[in-house]
């Protein structure tokens, strides 16, 4: 398939996961009131409190969404820190550089990744 990555690649690499996970982390910061029970107001009405409702589920999935990318941001650094990084999980064939810089995170090949969304 491809090469395997260099020392460098892996350290920009590392630095990309590393800025991906703070500002995953700086986003659920800033959306965390957002998760809080929606209040009974005075002044609105029972439309505008549905409408703050739903948006509220719309925030709790982008923050479920969130919490799972950061999860996979921490699991490649761990990869990265024990060698394993770089090659897919399925196959164990390398990973495109291409692939990685675009999405840094990711676990498996183009191949795999296509087989599974299938």
């Amino acid at each position: 398939m491809t090469d395997e990555l260099t020392s460098e690649q892996r350290a920009a690499l590392k630095a990309d996961l590393i800025a991906l996970a703070g500002r995953l982390n700086d986003l659920l910061s800033a959306t965390a009131d957002g998760e809080k029970p929606v209040q009974l107001k005075d002044n609105k009405g029972r439309l505008t409190r549905m409408d703050e409702m739903h948006n509220q589920s719309i925030l709790k999935a982008n923050r479920n969404v969130t919490r799972n990318r950061l999860q996979q941001v921490r699991a490649a650094i761990t990869r990265l820190d024990e060698g394993s990084y770089g090659y897919c999980t399925a196959c164990d064939e390398t990973i495109a550089h291409a692939r990685l810089k675009a999405y840094p995170e990711a676990s498996l090949c183009l191949d795999c990744k296509s087989a599974q969304e299938r």
